[in-house]
């Protein structure tokens, strides 16, 4: 499941910028480039985030949820409030990594 951005209006593009300053503390790569954000979508005053994680066991998922709320809540506009949709299907996978993250880590 690949992120459109450019299907993104300008809300979600701020809350997109701000998921790829969100780094996977065990990969050392931001949500985005890894392709762990599956979604971003404003409506009724409501940013949905859906996301993932790289294995359902991930030791550090709290704080990457944490990261995320913190770093969302900072780029929305006022009134918006945040609800964060995180889900295990698609099973997420190294394949869904963008190029350059792969070549940073050596996986292509």
């Amino acid at each position: 499941m690949t992120l459109i951005v450019n299907h993104l209006n300008p809300d979600e593009q701020r809350i997109y910028k701000a998921l790829q300053t969100v780094i996977d503390p065990e990969i050392g790569e931001n949500l985005i480039d890894l392709g762990l954000v599956y979604g971003i979508h404003i409506h009724d005053h409501i940013a949905t985030v859906t996301f993932t994680m790289t294995s359902y066991a991930c030791p550090m998922s709290e704080m990457v949820i944490e990261s995320i709320e913190n770093t969302v809540n900072k780029a929305l506009s006022e009134g918006v409030e945040l609800d964060l949709h995180l889900v295990w299907e698609p099973a997420w996978e190294p394949a869904m990594m963008c190029e350059q993250a792969k070549q940073r880590l050596g996986w292509n």
